[in-house]
């Protein structure tokens, strides 16, 4: 017998019950949401040639799960979506797409770092558009996807053009260009030396009076007053569409992933451990497999968004809440039964037979009614 067939790989979980039943309901309230303004669904394979996220994603080989085909080729489990998608969007799409996904995403942690190695996930994509209407579509989508979970959010911005801009006189090698992009991005400033101007990056936080003093940290450096000149026309049209308490400026949102390529931002909604929305313009990606398409989007971390409503207890119409019937029957009363249920939206039949098993079952399951159809008479008891 197996010593691990009573257990689950290590950053998994069962996930069942009213649980499931909410990551249900914020997937098919993103669905509605995304449909609304015209994006179209995508789904990808689980699985890929290890080679697409080779081309597409910084994403270290160590992070994700491997396999073979029947001819040895090597695979990977899903590791993120845009990489993916962007494969997509360079071999069978053209012209301008608005894309959205729900979709799992598998990634290893080393060692026992309790990160989960499941996620689920949520995002859109918006393919073929460069230019600041098709960067505002996807920032006030995300504020919408945010404002769907919470009325508690905010949403931060920034530009990695200014980050890039003031590194790309430092001569640095590829390992401590990664390196000290991690750092910034963790806001770890007592591990960055030797960079006293890139340390103070990530303090510049806030409101709109950062725009001065990243202008003063700048000193001139044409690429990052443009990206701050770019920046600002995002943040003024946000403001001026009613959403200034809603969102603050991060010049230190870099991403670890470094495919981004101009405005990057980050969601944040009361009571989550971390961010539960992330992403940004990222127009060279889809280059990488052979067809230059600008490209803007982020994603959802649905697992992280669930996680913080079931610990505010804040489930939205779940069926725990509403009066659930649980509907008996016997062979005569079969129709009756199935007619009952077909006229009532919560009302469900019985997977049990007796009237103690029928009690039992209802009360577990949290139903408040059982209806019975027995010898051709109709009963209704509370539970």
């Amino acid at each position: 017998m197996s010593g691990n067939n009573r257990n689950i790989p290590g950053g998994t979980r069962d996930i069942m019950f009213t649980e499931a039943e909410l990551y249900r309901s914020l997937e098919t309230r993103l669905t509605e949401l995304y449909k609304g303004s015209g994006f179209c669904e995508i789904m990808t394979p689980v699985i890929e040639y290890y080679d697409v996220f080779k081309t597409g994603s910084t994403m270290g080989q160590e992070q994700m799960y491997k396999l073979t085909d029947p001819d040895g080729r090597l695979l990977v489990l899903r590791a993120d979506n845009t990489t993916p998608i962007a494969r997509v969007a360079a071999t069978r799409l053209g012209g301008v797409n608005k894309l959205f996904y729900h979709q799992k995403v598998y990634r290893l942690s080393p060692g026992h770092t309790g990160r989960k190695s499941e996620i689920s996930q949520s995002g859109v994509e918006i393919l073929g558009a460069s230019g600041i209407q098709s960067d505002l579509l996807c920032l006030v989508t995300a504020i919408e996807t945010l404002s769907s979970f919470s009325q508690d959010y905010k949403l931060e911005l920034g530009h990695v053009g200014f980050y890039n801009a003031l590194i790309s006189d430092m001569e640095l090698d590829e390992e401590d260009a990664k390196n000290l992009r991690k750092l910034v991005e963790a806001k770890d400033i007592n591990k960055i030396s030797g960079y006293d101007k890139i340390k103070k990056i990530p303090f510049l936080f806030g409101g709109e009076e950062i725009f001065e003093e990243a202008t003063a940290l700048a000193d001139g450096n044409a690429d990052a007053l443009a990206a701050l000149e770019y920046l600002k026309k995002l943040y003024n049209a946000l403001c001026d569409a009613g959403y200034k308490d809603k969102i603050m400026i991060d010049l230190g949102i870099v991403h670890a992933l470094d495919y981004y390529t101009g405005v990057v931002f980050k969601g944040y909604m009361d009571g989550a451990a971390s961010p539960v929305l992330a992403g940004g313009r990222y127009d060279t990606l889809i280059s990488r497999f052979n067809n230059d398409i600008p490209a803007t989007g982020f994603g959802v971390n649905i697992s992280e968004v669930a996680d913080t409503i079931m610990r505010a207890n804040k489930e939205v119409k779940v069926l725990s809440e509403i009066e659930r019937e649980l509907v008996c029957f016997d062979e005569e009363g079969l129709g009756q039964a199935l007619e009952y249920v077909r006229s009532s939206e919560y009302a469900e039949l019985s997977p049990v037979e007796s009237l103690v098993e029928n009690v039992e079952y209802a009360r577990k399951a949290g139903f408040s009614v059982i209806v019975c159809f027995v010898n051709g008479e109709k009963d209704t008891m509370n539970v």
